[in-house]
């Protein structure tokens, strides 16, 4: 039985979530759980959003870091991999991006709909 992984928060930080953000997160455990569903909600819905990616690196003074979370990749992963991504369409909506093309594989849907399903799932994440 899957679980289902809700995230409203979008981008955290490159430096402070360098080695282990949310959607990473989901990728590793996702395996190890028996399967997650994902929900991107609020500003979590750019992560599915098609386009840029975050720059490969960042220098702070004369460190340069180069493990920089990467949302879209890891979305891209996950839909490879057969996991449901959902994005919330008034969620999207809100932030006027009602027409902004999304990463392929991922649903939009109005996601307060899935709470009707949430017995379907061993469990429901908030992350």
């Amino acid at each position: 039985m899957a679980y289902l992984v809700v995230i409203d928060r979008g981008y955290r930080g490159s430096v402070e979530a360098q080695f282990f953000d949310a959607l990473y997160g989901v990728e590793m455990l996702g395996e190890q759980l028996g399967g997650m569903d994902v929900v991107l909600r609020g500003t979590g819905v750019t992560a599915a959003l098609a386009g840029a990616h975050p720059p490969p690196e960042v220098r702070v003074g004369p460190t340069v870091l180069s493990t920089l979370a990467d949302p879209r990749r890891s979305i891209g992963t996950l839909v490879d991999r057969g996991t449901a991504v959902y994005v919330d369409g008034p969620g999207l909506t809100a932030l006027g991006l009602d027409h902004a093309p999304l990463l392929p594989g991922v649903t939009r849907m109005d996601t307060s709909r899935l709470t009707a399903r949430w017995g379907d799932y061993a469990g429901v994440w908030f992350l």
